[in-house]
């Protein structure tokens, strides 16, 4: 009887241990399979002109965040909107898949686990803006993502974005975010005119943006008053400039004709040009003439991108 149940113990202990290379044996061809789709996708991101790494959190941060950070605790958070890291965005492509062989052992382990039903913990994630940015648990999102979860259990702490932020957001596009995160900083937009966007696609463009609207607050003053207070003049300037135009770029439907341009791009086109033309500021009786004319106002823009200053 020993002897037997010796046997039959042998017999579930090797049971149990083919399983285990099985398992390991799969966890191992899905880490190959997960390290081919990034080669893809590093050369899709270099035929497309953008790095595919995941975005940093500390340089994103820097430039964004604003506020204290507030504890959101646990949550389901979508797979799809973690986009960075604190530590290891060199680590993961944008697919959240394993960037080098250094990671396979971790990586294939939490595979293992997974598939025996093993209970994994909450992974730890920032949140700026509408995106999330790992603390903690990137094999456990990577396995997760590679198998096609669409959500996750996670322990999250948020911090206030000063400026948009969108889970499409690719670590070429940092530049932008800090240059208008500057223009933010400076004019205090996001405080007097929470929610407006005013974006820009070329970040040097911030500079000029800053010099018009200065301008306004001198010129619309009184005569012989000093220039009104910057929040003042700086709403004045949104309701009384700014609408007006994007209201008229809105309703002839011209952004359109533009799919890599904001409206305040073209916003600020009209001005600087039309100004340039009439040698100062459009005055509100003058809006009809720039609709009536505005094919012509941008002829020039459809064809080049004017890097000429006022």
């Amino acid at each position: 009887m020993p002897n037997d149940l010796n046997a039959e113990e042998l017999q579930r202990r090797n049971a149990i241990r083919s399983a285990q290379l099985g398992a390991d044996s799969m966890a191992s061809r899905e880490f190959n399979r997960a390290r081919l789709r990034v080669f893809m996708n590093d050369i899709l991101a270099l035929l497309g002109g953008y790095q595919n790494q995941l975005l940093s959190f500390s340089e994103l941060s820097k430039a964004a965040a604003v506020g204290e950070a507030i504890d959101l605790g646990i949550q389901e958070v979508p797979l799809g909107a973690i986009q960075g890291s604190v530590d290891r965005y060199h680590d993961f492509d944008l697919a959240f898949l394993p960037k080098h062989s250094g990671l396979r052992d971790r990586w294939e382990r939490v595979a293992t686990a997974r598939d025996r039903g093993l209970p994994m913990p909450p992974v730890e994630l920032y949140k700026l803006g509408n995106i999330y940015f790992v603390r903690d648990g990137h094999h456990r999102i990577s396995v997760c993502r590679n198998r096609g979860d669409k959500t996750i259990q996670a322990h999250v702490t948020e911090l206030t974005s000063r400026v948009p932020l969108a889970p499409d957001l690719k670590p070429n596009d940092i530049p932008q975010v800090e240059a208008y995160a500057d223009f933010v900083r400076i004019t205090h937009a996001d405080e007097i005119m929470p929610h407006v966007d005013l974006r820009l696609s070329q970040p040097q463009h911030y500079a000029r943006l800053i010099r018009h609207i200065a301008l306004f607050r001198y010129l619309n003053r009184r005569p012989g008053s000093p220039p009104r207070e910057w929040p003042e003049a700086m709403q004045a300037w949104y309701e009384e400039l700014y609408l007006p135009i994007l209201e008229i770029i809105l309703r002839n439907d011209i952004l359109k004709e533009f799919p890599q341009r904001t409206p305040t791009d073209l916003y600020l086109w009209l001005v600087t040009n039309y100004r340039r033309l009439h040698h100062r500021m459009p005055q509100a009786h003058e809006f009809g003439e720039i609709q009536r004319h505005i094919a012509n106002y941008l002829a020039p823009f459809l064809n080049l991108d004017p890097e000429s200053d006022e």
